[in-house]
């Protein structure tokens, strides 16, 4: 039984492991040189292809800064 549950905790946790992503708040650059906070939280892709593509507003594309780099 204590080998069972032992096996079962450690599934569970590699699995936690395995899908945590880190999440980041963004920003982008307004035109005034601004910082314009993003709602939310970006995880993982998301947060590398919003830094990747940017963010668009009135067919601008502004520049996307997302975490503490």
């Amino acid at each position: 039984m204590k080998t069972k549950m032992f096996f079962a905790a450690a599934l569970l946790m590699a699995s936690v492991a395995c899908n945590k992503e880190e999440c980041f708040e963004c920003h982008y650059d307004g035109p005034n040189g601004e910082e314009v906070e993003l709602d939310g939280e970006y995880c993982g892709d998301a947060a590398e292809d919003l830094e990747n593509t940017g963010y668009v507003m009135d067919s601008i594309v502004y520049t996307v800064h997302c975490g503490e780099h």
